[in-house]
C-alpha cells in the first residue's frame, strides 16, 4: 500500500515539474467537465455515463442523485483526488488499494498535459436582454400562427359548406 512519502515521490513531483501554484487553481469549469469526461474514459474504457454539473462553494467533486459534480473553485488538485478515488470505488470498491496512487498520477499528468492555462477563468458577463423586445416578437410569432389556423378554418368551412350542399341535394334527389 503506497504511503505518503510515496505519494509526495509520485504525485507532487508531476505537480511540481509541470504547474505553477496559480495554474492550479485556475480552473475553467468546461476544462473540468472536460477532464472528468476524458479521464473516465481514459480508465474505464467507456463514455462518462453520468450527468455533469457544476458546483461550487463546499462541494466535493463527487456523484450525487443528480448525476456528478464537479466543483472547479477546489482547484486542480482536489478534483483530480477526488476523481481518483472516485474511480478506485468503480474499479475495486475500495476508497485506497494500490492502484490509487497510479490513478490520481495519471490524472495529474492528464491535467498538466491537457487542461492546464495560464490566463485566469472571468466567468462570462450575463447579456442584457430587451424583455419588451422580446414579448413583442413573441406576440408577431403568435398572431402569425393564429392568423394560419384561421385560414385553414376557413378552408375547411368552405368544404364542408360544400359538403352539405352535396348531401342536400343527394336528399332532395333521393325524396323526389
Amino acid at each position: 500500500m503506497p504511503t505518503a512519502r510515496d505519494y509526495n515521490n509520485v504525485v507532487e513531483k508531476i505537480w511540481e515539474e509541470n504547474s505553477t501554484r496559480e495554474q492550479r487553481l485556475n480552473v475553467h469549469p468546461n476544462l473540468a467537465m472536460n477532464y472528468v469526461r476524458a479521464f473516465y474514459k481514459q480508465v474505464m474504457g467507456r463514455k462518462f455515463p453520468y450527468k455533469l454539473r457544476i458546483g461550487s462553494g463546499n462541494r466535493r467533486t463527487w456523484r450525487d442523485s443528480k448525476g456528478f459534480t464537479v466543483n472547479p473553485e477546489q482547484g486542480w488538485h482536489d478534483i483530480n483526488h477526488d476523481m481518483s478515488h472516485f474511480l478506485e470505488r468503480m474499479i475495486t470498491g475500495k476508497a485506497h488499494s494500490d492502484s490509487h496512487l497510479r490513478l490520481e498520477r495519471d490524472g495529474a499528468a492528464l491535467i498538466c498535459r491537457r487542461f492546464l492555462r495560464d490566463e485566469p477563468y472571468e466567468p462570462p458577463k450575463a447579456k442584457v436582454r430587451d424583455l419588451v423586445a422580446e414579448r413583442a416578437a413573441r406576440i408577431e410569432t403568435r398572431i402569425k400562427k393564429w392568423e394560419t389556423k384561421q385560414k385553414r378554418a376557413t378552408t375547411a368551412l368552405k368544404k364542408l359548406y360544400k359538403q352539405r350542399r352535396y348531401y342536400e341535394q343527394k336528399l332532395t334527389d333521393r325524396a323526389s
